[in-house]
């Protein structure tokens, strides 16, 4: 990019230009982002909301005419308004119009205004029904005052029964976080409590499952000490398959991070149970690359089949098995790829239609692709053939929909039909064009909806960053990264760099699309306010992230020692710097939350040559102090892993500790359940005993899930004052 001709900006309007490019501002800052479909249910057609600069006003588009009508209201596009789905606060729907709530710490039955108790030996601590203590958001869910439904507990398809789960947290310590300023007023803090297993007192206590008749009032046990069907707790109904006649239903049977896994067959009526497809893919079997994606499983009782994901081959397939016998019948899916979602498995038409990345013509591999592939192989179609990224909503978790969907149905970007889509497809620096798609015609693009106007988000300052590929460490492997470069850097020849990192094996961070739209990491948003104030801002993925090839991709399983694919940064910055020279190595930050923290302090005490400065945002750095089981991946599961010895140490940060040089800001909410405050405290204690000098935030009143505008005003501080050697703007207010 070539430095802009406008005077340079002073340091406060830079701040200020930052602020206005915010994270929270930017979605503000454009109309028509994204399209979410509502079927009418007459046909294919649907309906949607479109922004304009007077308001919204409703599209009626007809998929097999290939039109579009706009009007103000649905009465206007002649589409009846559709009654209200939303269940009573508390109440999980059933297919049948009844319910289940729960009241204390059992189920009971909703039929109308009649509820029948259906459990009476809840407790508490060992409830039926109840969200996990370690679930991460039991504070933000008080605060909001939510009435759950039950999760973990999952409706047969006629209604008639129930599966639920509980989790016996009767025996587990009590951990405390202290609000020290409480926001109901008064002078006395306020203390927090949950009940977790850590990784250092043992494996919990196993759960308990069990399967409820509604009409007969029978129940029966399933045994799940083993660890089968935990999952059920979040994704819930995408968990379990019932057979059509509801004799038998279906599990995923996986521990994260071991190579065995089970699809297993329950006996509805006696709890009996049977593995009826084993995998075992040593050294590591995942249901799905990505971790907070929904498993690539899908069992098909009614012809005998599971359809499930695999990496035997190198990459990430979809396989047919036998039900009955177990056999692996034959690979679905084609080419260098790695499945990342289903949309759809059409069991009628034979069908599964799957998003996936490829990197076998060159292009970006985490760019999102739209297949189509016939369940007994040879006829794979790609519909979205345009080079560049292609977003269609997947489906989401149960738990996460039932709380946050206020009662409406999952967005499907599939018609009814299955013929028609809807594609956002964009690039990191080309905003989205959202076009209306027919599967059946080889993907062929029927209509343009719309096309994002982002005129306010560049008239607000905003440039996009620029995508890059360079090598990894081994000297063969592509990385795919983005660089936002400042539009007035202080020094045009030498323009300091900060790295906002994640490099963890949960979830791909480097955008791929225009902002808002990668379906990744959140912190693209953060670019544009490092670059406005004069930084280089980068993102990468080195190896060991998802969405590739599973060499790529568990390059970092059981590597306790290793850098653990950090190397990988290093290099792609030296190889960013000898591209274009005007990038200063010389003065290097890297920013990072929750694993990213973790990463960003594990940077800079491992290079620290390579980075002078880091900013460590709810860290976790003790692996003691982590919820039972959340290092798994990396260990290969918990049954065989010496949490005394020096490769569990090496998973820390803590004896890393006498070799920081840089500048270190280590910060963290004192709310924070998911990366508790206590792992902050344990990396300064460590620092403080090594003598090393660094500095410190708690955040009062903050939890895990935002950063804001005051805390990112300290980020943008320390970089200025580390890398620029400048004294931040005392006059800018930050808000």
């Amino acid at each position: 990019m070539t430095a802009s001709t406008d005077a340079a900006p002073s340091l406060l309007e830079r701040y200020r230009r930052a602020a206005a490019l915010a994270p929270e501002r930017l979605p503000t800052l454009m109309r028509n982002r994204r399209i979410d479909p509502i079927w009418t249910g007459d046909g294919d057609a649907f309906w949607y909301r479109r922004q304009t600069a007077d308001g919204d006003e409703l599209v009626l588009v007809d998929p097999v005419a290939g039109t579009r009508t706009v009007g103000a209201t649905l009465a206007d596009l002649g589409v009846q308004e559709p009654a209200s789905a939303a269940p009573p606060a508390g109440v999980l729907p059933g297919p049948d119009g009844r319910g289940l709530r729960r009241r204390d710490h059992d189920l009971s039955l909703v039929d109308g205004d009649v509820e029948t108790p259906l459990t009476a030996d809840g407790e508490e601590g060992f409830a039926w029904g109840a969200l996990r203590s370690d679930s991460n958001m039991v504070v933000p869910f008080r605060r909001m005052g939510l009435d759950l439904p039950p999760v973990g507990t999952v409706h047969s398809p006629s209604g008639r029964r129930v599966l639920t789960m509980r989790v016996d947290e009767r025996r587990m310590r009590t951990k405390h976080m202290v609000e020290s300023v409480a926001p109901g007023g008064g002078a006395r803090p306020e203390c927090h409590q949950w009940r977790v297993q850590l990784e250092d007192e043992g494996p919990p206590p196993p759960p308990q499952c069990r399967i409820l008749d509604l009409d007969a009032g029978g129940a029966v046990e399933v045994d799940v000490a083993d660890g089968l069907g935990a999952q059920v707790i979040v994704n819930g109904a995408t968990e379990v398959t019932w057979s059509a006649d509801e004799r038998y239903l279906y599990l995923l049977h996986h521990r994260q991070g071991e190579a065995r896994a089970a699809i297993v067959e329950v006996d509805v009526a006696s709890g009996a149970r049977r593995d009826a497809v084993v995998l075992d893919e040593g050294p590591l079997y995942e249901p799905n690359q990505f971790l907070y994606h929904l498993p690539l499983v899908r069992v098909l009782p009614e012809t005998g089949e599971v359809l499930l994901f695999s990496q035997r081959d190198g990459w990430g397939h979809l396989y047919l098995f036998d039900l009955a016998t177990g056999a692996c019948l034959h690979r679905v899916t084609e080419g260098d790829l790695v499945v990342r979602d289903l949309l759809r498995v059409d069991v009628e038409h034979r069908e599964v239609t799957f998003v996936a990345g490829s990197g076998d013509d060159g292009w970006n591999p985490s760019w999102r692709r739209i297949y189509r592939a016939g369940l007994d192989g040879g006829t794979q179609r790609l519909l979205t053939p345009e080079p560049a990224d292609h977003d269609l909503a997947a489906p989401p978790p149960q738990f996460f929909h039932l709380v946050f969907g206020k009662g409406k149905p999952p967005i499907d970007a599939l018609s009814p039909s299955g013929r028609f889509l809807v594609d956002h497809i964009s690039t990191v620096d080309e905003p989205p064009v959202i076009v209306l798609r027919d599967a059946a015609d080889a993907g062929r693009i029927v209509l343009e909806l719309e096309r994002t106007d982002v005129t306010a988000l560049l008239d607000a300052g905003y440039v996009a960053p620029h995508p890059f590929r360079v090598l990894a460490d081994d000297g063969e492997t592509d990385l795919w990264g983005v660089v936002a470069m400042p539009q007035h850097p202080h020094d045009p020849q030498r323009i300091p760099i900060v790295e906002d990192v994640y490099a963890g094996f949960q979830i791909a961070h480097a955008p791929h699309a225009y902002l808002g739209g990668s379906g990744t990491s959140a912190r693209h948003g953060a670019l544009a306010g490092y670059a406005a104030l004069g930084f280089a801002a980068i993102m990468v993925d080195g190896r060991g992230t998802p969405g590739r090839d599973r060499a790529f991709r568990q390059w970092t399983h059981r590597q306790f020692h290793t850098d653990r694919g950090l190397e990988d940064h290093v290099t792609a910055l030296a190889a960013l710097a000898a591209a274009d020279p005007r990038l200063d190595t010389t003065r290097v930050g890297v920013v990072g939350h929750s694993y990213g923290g973790y990463n960003a302090a594990r940077m800079l005490l491992r290079f620290p040559t390579a980075y002078r400065a880091g900013i460590s945002s709810a860290g976790v750095h003790d692996p003691a102090k982590m919820p039972f089981g959340r290092w798994d991946w990396h260990l290969g599961g918990s049954a065989d892993v010496d949490r005394d010895g020096d490769a569990y140490r090496e998973l820390g940060n803590l004896h890393l500790a006498e070799r920081l040089e840089g500048d270190l800001l280590i910060v963290c909410g004192e709310i924070d359940e998911n990366a508790t405050v206590d792992h902050s405290h344990a990396l300064a204690r460590a620092l403080m005993q090594a003598g090393k000098r660094f500095d410190m935030r708690i955040w009062p009143g903050a939890d895990h899930y935002r950063i804001d505008a005051y805390a990112r005003m300290t980020f943008w501080d320390h970089l200025v004052r580390s890398l620029l050697e400048q004294s931040p703007p005392r006059a800018f207010v930050p808000g």
